[in-house]
């Protein structure tokens, strides 16, 4: 597995249509692989001192060259880890701080419909219910964190507009089962996962 990143230049004109639209900055991950490359790729936007930035996960490392044409800084090819290393180091008791954007959504139940409907939770203590529940069984515990963004985004799919509450979460986290949390990081969290949504990032204490 591959951790990428690469700049997005705010300051040119064609990265206003990038950084406005998730659909396209899900088409442009799309772009930076092989056409029959159907694997799963975890994505995040952050922004770092007001600096843009695209987080790729991915199974193999992605091409930024056409994105960078587009929406990157001339000469900028961003940069790679492979994650087979620190894979191996994880174990069970190990603290990091991590970063997270999720969608924090629950179903309820409607008349004799099998699929609920699926709802947002659009309060800060909803979000952190969640993202604790979603820890359970993913191989951690969030031992300290807070929600530090939550943002609201709309776009249409299928003639359809969508409605997509997000949420980032910082904080601290204790690994409790370590292949587990290693699956969690390859699968990702929760929902939306296409649009930006699931990445689980770590960083040392």
């Amino acid at each position: 597995m591959y951790l990428s990143r690469v700049r997005i230049n705010k300051d040119i004109h064609t990265s206003m249509k990038f950084l406005g639209s998730l659909q396209v900055m899900h088409a442009t991950v799309e772009s930076c692989f092989a056409p029959d490359d159907a694997s799963r790729k975890l994505w995040r936007l952050d922004y770092f001192h007001g600096q843009p930035y695209l987080l790729v996960f991915s199974q193999q490392q992605p091409d930024f060259a056409h994105l960078v044409e587009q929406f990157g800084y001339v000469g900028d090819a961003g940069e790679s880890r492979n994650c087979h290393k620190l894979f191996q180091m994880l174990a069970n008791g190990q603290q990091y701080r991590f970063r997270f954007c999720g969608n924090p959504v629950h179903s309820i139940k409607e008349g004799t419909r099998d699929r609920g409907k699926v709802v947002p939770h659009v309060t800060v203590p909803q979000q952190e219910d969640w993202f604790r529940t979603k820890s359970e069984g993913a191989g951690f515990v969030p031992e300290s964190f807070a929600v530090v963004q939550r943002d609201i985004k709309k776009f249409t799919r299928k003639g359809k507009l969508v409605t997509l509450h997000t949420a980032v979460f910082e904080g601290i986290l204790r690994i409790t089962d370590a292949e587990q949390f290693r699956q969690t990081l390859c699968a990702g969290i929760g929902r939306a996962k296409s649009y930006g949504c699931g990445l689980l990032t770590l960083g040392r204490l």
